[in-house]
């Protein structure tokens, strides 16, 4: 694998040292809310667009203040507020893997923070469009009443934006030509969290994700219980198939991470137990290419394809065991794997959530759920 340099940048910088005294499993969504220092400064780094007209790097973050949406500029290696904040409903907590830049405009989705106890209060995610020369925001729907969005990808050709929500576990669509938003299918069970981390779009324009079953007659889901499934917009039809993911081991539920299509004919995913698989759209099967943790690492959130090289890139692994691995699809072979460290500081990012790359092949990681100091956005340049 090509060798790189890895930076991180900071939107906030804020240490946190009570997490495990304190906070984990007692605080909950009013608590976070009232201490100013988590209120603010506990970010994560959830979602990454990058525009290249303006050679701009979007972020979207989970924030108790309603600061979810910033640009980062390469060029002087600053962030700034896209001032989201200002027309944010009250419990709208961040952009999770939902932001999709088309031309000039960008598309995003709330998701939330709060429990159930405020439903009455929080009236479901807000779909919005941002004009990125204007700099304005328009909010073009609530797809599901009380339930937040968790996930979009935007099918290009067609016009249509898909998303996934919870609380309950849906999914819905949006025609960008008609301005119509169309409420889908239930998607989850329950009893589990079952749904796939974004929606992917295969060449034929039908949305990919996972389903869910209860087994109601058991006294829990049992091993195999998160499920492929196929929506095929042209029939309005849903395909649900009776197996998953490849599973690693009997208590590994195969439950994606991410997703993406490349442009070869298949989709590539990332899953929860950290591995690399490939599904055929022709037939629903999907196979296990590798496993690219050194550790053993679990998580493989991120995954991106690099312009320059073609070659497939992600980072796998958490609690500082972060490391980055390079994948070639044609070849079906894991080319290299190496950790990420900022030389200068020795810091390391805890998980990376999501990534783009640039057209010049730099990456670009926003990195999630740190419990001992704000997220970092991470830059990670290679020696062509």
């Amino acid at each position: 694998m090509r060798a790189f340099t890895a930076h991180h940048y900071a939107i906030y910088d804020a240490k946190f040292t009570n997490w495990a005294s304190e906070v984990h499993d007692k605080w909950v969504y009013d608590d976070f809310k009232a201490d100013p220092l988590y209120s603010k400064q506990w970010i994560s780094l959830t979602s990454i667009g990058y525009h290249e007209p303006s050679d701009t790097v979007f972020v979207g973050i989970g924030s108790f203040s309603r600061e979810l949406l910033w640009k980062f500029d390469r060029r002087n290696k600053s962030f700034e507020s896209c001032g989201y904040e200002k027309v944010a409903g009250p419990f709208d907590a961040k952009f999770h893997r939902s932001l999709e830049i088309d031309g000039d405009t960008l598309y995003a989705g709330t998701a939330l923070f709060h429990d159930i106890d405020k439903q009455f209060e929080a009236h479901g995610g807000t779909l919005v469009s941002y004009d990125i020369n204007k700099g304005e925001f328009t909010k073009l729907c609530v797809p599901v009443e009380r339930v937040y969005i968790q996930s979009i990808a935007l099918d290009r050709k067609n016009r249509v934006i898909y998303g996934f929500g919870a609380a309950p576990e849906v999914f819905w669509s949006y025609d960008l030509k008609t301005s119509e938003c169309r409420f889908i299918a239930y998607i989850g069970s329950g009893a589990e969290f079952a749904e796939s981390h974004c929606p992917v779009i295969d060449d034929d324009g039908c949305v990919w994700g996972t389903y869910g079953i209860l087994r109601a007659f058991a006294y829990d889901t049992g091993p195999d219980s998160i499920r492929i499934f196929k929506y095929d917009p042209k029939t309005e039809r849903m395909e649900f198939f009776r197996h998953g993911f490849v599973k690693t081991s009997y208590a590994d539920k195969a439950k994606p991470d991410t997703a993406l299509n490349i442009g070869d004919g298949y989709l590539y995913y990332g899953t929860e137990a950290g591995t690399l698989q490939r599904l055929d759209p022709g037939t629903g099967e999907a196979v296990l290419l590798c496993r690219p943790s050194t550790k053993g690492s679990t998580r493989l959130a991120a995954l991106a394809q690099n312009p320059r090289d073609g070659l497939l890139y992600g980072v796998t692994g958490s609690h500082y065991d972060t490391e980055l691995f390079c994948y070639d699809p044609k070849a079906e072979k894991l080319v290299g794997t190496a950790p990420i460290v900022d030389k200068a500081s020795g810091d390391r990012p805890d998980k990376i959530h999501h990534m783009v790359f640039t057209p010049d092949g730099t990456i670009y990681g926003g990195e999630n759920d740190n419990n001992d100091r704000s997220g970092y956005l991470w830059e990670l340049e290679f020696e062509y």
